[in-house]
């Protein structure tokens, strides 16, 4: 264990340095580095967890060996380790709490820089960094023991403080641009915990105008890599349904409806249903069904038969059919 944890230790030292240098190489070479830094660090509580501390729990199988008295004993398939999934799921097994949220950030920007992109600006290494030390701060404190200020070298350790703080800085800054947005009384709020860069990942999004009150003529801006014309819906679409995808969850297991839809105007998933109006395009199904005065739900809608609910519009079909 000791070994995994210097190794995890040394993962994030070398990051941190990757980060300082102005190549773009070392930016991604930075982000994976902490980011497998804070694995291994999962890792080695997993390995103090483990039923005769074997480790056995950061190893994805367990499989049978015959011993040489004939008995048989169940030992780890040290062949491949746990993933950030497995990693969660031992976590829950244990008790174990983290802030899963983060780790989810530091993985998606080591994917998107990995897959996508062949340089990261700073702001974007930076985030990652940010992410990562509220993560090493509850692993070695509160689930190993250690004092992270003690463990890690000094110059390494404020390197990550300041990171933060400069951060959460600029987070700051990016949201009070958005706080005369009027957006509707809905049970989903704005998502400006989900805005994402389309060019290069970053969550530092800001709104070009902070003036501005409506949300569908929000210019979006990234203040990570300086792209202004960043569009409309790629940003919000995802944002809104990553926001709502607990009450969809709820939704789809309580037999409720869904609190997003995809709209009959622009064809994006950012119709609210409890709002009945589109923040996109500001499209809103027409009130009542003029046959029978049933509420017509944009859900199934019908631009053929723009003032009948779904049943009458569809016998309405049948009809002209028939």
């Amino acid at each position: 264990m000791d070994k995994l944890l210097r190794n995890a230790i040394d993962s994030i030292e070398v990051g941190v340095e990757d980060s300082q240098s102005i190549h773009a190489r070392r930016a991604l070479s930075a982000v994976r580095n902490v980011h497998a830094g804070v694995l291994l660090l999962c890792k080695t509580v997993l390995w103090r967890h483990s039923p005769g501390s074997d480790g056995s729990l950061i190893y994805i199988k367990m499989e049978p060996k015959k011993l040489t008295d004939g008995t048989i004993e169940w030992q780890p398939n040290k062949n491949k380790t746990v993933d950030v999934f497995d990693i969660k799921a031992r976590y829950k097994l244990l008790g174990l709490t983290l802030e899963w949220d983060k780790l989810d950030e530091l993985t998606r920007h080591r994917n998107t820089i990995e897959h996508f992109y062949l340089t990261a600006p700073e702001a974007v290494v930076r985030e990652a960094l940010a992410n990562a030390l509220p993560l090493i701060n509850t692993i070695m404190r509160d689930q190993l023991g250690y004092t992270p200020e003690h463990e890690f070298r000094t110059d390494v350790w404020k390197k990550l403080l300041d990171n933060a703080d400069i951060f959460a800085e600029i987070e700051k800054e990016c949201a009070a641009t958005f706080e005369k947005l009027r957006w509707p009384q809905s049970e989903v709020p704005f998502p400006i915990e989900h805005l994402s860069c389309t060019n290069c990942g970053s969550s530092l999004i800001r709104q070009q105008d902070p003036d501005n009150t409506v949300p569908n003529e929000i210019e979006f801006a990234c203040r990570a890599c300086g792209r202004d014309d960043l569009d409309f819906g790629e940003v919000m679409e995802p944002a809104l349904n990553s926001e709502a995808a607990g009450l969809a969850y709820i939704a789809m297991t309580d037999g409720g409806e869904p609190p997003i839809a995809t709209c009959f105007e622009c064809g994006l998933d950012t119709y609210l249903i409890d709002v009945g109006e589109c923040v996109f395009c500001d499209a809103s199904a027409p009130g009542e069904c003029a046959v029978c005065g049933e509420a017509i739900n944009v859900n199934d809608y019908n631009e053929d038969y723009p003032s009948l609910c779904g049943y009458d519009a569809h016998q309405a079909e049948r009809a002209e059919r028939d």
